[in-house]
């Protein structure tokens, strides 16, 4: 590993020069821009390489995937990503070729969603570990998770189910069809962050939300933020996840709602709202699917044959027991 200021000189050749930068990236020890008046949203995540870096994913792929995870937050809120920065741990035997493949991802990863990697700090850790803080804008509504009302209709900007397979597969040793596999594992090693999405479901959501905890874990949020339920009656699984729920492989209620690291954006919306949306999706070909509504009684529940069943806890959660 070289020493730090030789690894910060890298960095400043590969990362792009953001115009709104007023500080040297790399030599000011901080970023700076003008700020105009509106609403800014700010947000943290990060990734570990024991528990995030999947089976054959890059460690390229591991820094674009924490930068994915931070603008999903901000799309969730209604804000376009602007910036983001990052605070690295680095093993002491971290190579060159490997540092590079880290610095490439959060560089890539954050202008293929419109915005500039403007720096961070760099540390000394037992393995790789990304700190991500982002900044986005909102460019019509702040859209928090509580405003969802009885009779707002749900929403998902995506299917469900791939990134559940791709785990399995990697971790479990599912046998998958080959262009099942390919499917899957692109889902979990190149995910996308809906920021389109994001941005056009806020001129109308009453609460939203990103999935990347699992359809449950991000229903159920919403369910506590606004003190109502929501009903799922369209399980929203991907053709092919679907195609092996329909030969008893797998249970689609399991595979939707428990699994996680999907990225889309889940939103209410009021009824008198919903013609206005679609159009706008339909027109800006951005993806939509109508899964379900609010209800009164707090939960989520799902109708599965006629019949409306509370969907069990379950979905990623840091720190719980996996025993």
């Amino acid at each position: 590993m070289r020493p730090e200021r030789e690894l910060i000189d890298l960095i400043r050749e590969i990362i792009s020069r953001d115009p709104e930068e007023l500080l040297e990236p790399g030599r000011d020890d901080a970023s700076a821009r003008r700020l105009v008046d509106g609403i800014y949203v700010f947000n943290t995540d990060m990734v570990a390489e024991a528990t995030d870096l999947l089976p054959g994913m890059s460690l390229r792929q591991l820094a674009r995937k924490c930068v994915v995870s931070n603008f999903s937050d901000l799309a969730a809120k209604g804000a376009r990503p602007l910036f983001f920065m990052a605070s690295a741990g680095l093993s002491r035997d971290m190579s060159d070729e490997e540092f590079i493949s880290v610095v490439k991802g959060l560089e890539e990863g954050s202008r293929e969603f419109g915005a500039y990697f403007v720096g961070g700090d760099l540390g000394e850790s037992r393995e790789l570990v990304i700190a991500g803080f982002a900044v986005g804008k909102i460019e019509s509504n702040l859209v928090k998770r509580s405003g969802a009302k009885p009779g707002d209709v749900l929403f998902t900007t995506g299917w469900f189910g791939l990134t559940w397979l791709a785990f399995q597969h990697l971790l479990g040793g599912m046998d998958l069809p080959s262009d099942v596999r390919v499917e899957a594992l692109k889902a979990a090693y190149e995910p996308i962050a809906r920021i389109q999405e994001g941005i056009a479901a806020s001129a109308y959501a009453s609460s939203s939300v990103d999935s990347s905890d699992g359809l449950y874990w991000s229903l159920e949020e919403l369910s506590r933020a606004s003190g109502f339920g929501f009903l799922v009656e369209r399980i929203p699984l991907h053709p092919m996840v679907e195609m092996l729920a329909s030969k008893g492989r797998i249970d689609p209620v399991e595979v939707a709602f428990h699994g996680g690291e999907e990225y889309e954006i889940v939103f209410s919306v009021p009824q008198d709202r919903v013609y206005s949306l679609e159009e706008e999706f339909s027109k800006e070909g951005l993806s939509l699917i109508r899964i379900g509504r609010v209800v009164e009684d707090r939960g989520v529940f799902v109708r599965l044959d006629g019949k409306v069943e509370e969907v069990e806890e379950g979905g990623w959660e840091h720190f719980k027991s996996r025993a």
